[in-house]
């Protein structure tokens, strides 16, 4: 993991993946087994940052927004609805309430997935970052009861699975209310394989179609914050 730029400058990898978020990380981690990856976040570290990591301070990074610094960045939805994302390596998993469930059946069998390859997944995901509920916060006892004042029946109690009604899933807070993002999937990677770049972006992809390289079919021109390679 670095941030100088410097030292993956003339280096090529099988795979470049440009975005150290919920998609990314895992992405990441699961093509290191067998290819070299660079993995490029726009963010710093979640390690470290009790904004992040410490339960007491969940919600303080979605107040606290600035336009280059900030884990949580402000935008607008296409349709003008305000929001943020986690400008952080894990992504919004860095800055969200935490809550995780399984998607519907439906939704797999419409996005044409194989089932029991999901099922992995979910599994491996569940074994590094998702926890029981140890108990419930203040403000998600209040979730609770409101669902089922407004009438979102049957309560189901815990349960990982997208079910209909109300119910308490897993989290990614554990025992001792440390939250655990995507990046936390990073560890289930080759280290010989995988290069994390922080606090970098991308100016341009450009495809060579024609190139002479056999394992790199593209270039990419990456900026930091400060200076233009």
């Amino acid at each position: 993991m670095t941030s100088d730029v410097k030292q993956v400058a003339g280096k090529s990898y099988d795979y470049i993946i440009v975005g150290g978020g919920t998609c990314g990380c895992p992405l990441a981690a699961t093509l290191s087994q067998d290819f070299s990856v660079l993995l490029i976040e726009r963010g710093s570290s979640p390690y470290g940052n009790p904004l992040v990591i410490d339960r007491r301070y969940y919600g303080f990074p979605l107040i606290k927004t600035d336009k280059y610094m900030s884990v949580a960045q402000s935008f607008t939805s296409e349709d003008g609805v305000g929001n943020v994302r986690g400008r952080v390596l894990g992504g919004s998993s860095a800055i969200n309430g935490g809550f995780y469930s399984r998607a519907s059946e439906e939704f797999v069998c419409k996005a044409g997935w194989d089932k029991e390859l999901v099922k992995e997944a979910y599994e491996w995901v569940e074994s590094k970052v998702v926890f029981p509920p140890f108990y419930l916060s203040p403000w998600q006892s209040v979730a609770e009861f409101s669902i089922l004042e407004a009438g979102v029946l049957p309560y189901n109690g815990f349960s990982l699975e997208h079910i209909k009604g109300t119910k308490i899933s897993g989290s990614v807070f554990d025992e001792f209310g440390k939250r655990h993002t995507s990046a936390d999937l990073l560890n289930a990677g080759n280290p010989n394989n995988l290069t994390v770049l922080l606090n970098a972006t991308v100016k341009s992809i450009i495809f060579h179609h024609s190139s002479k390289l056999k394992k790199n079919p593209f270039f990419i021109t990456i900026y930091n914050r400060w200076l233009k390679f």
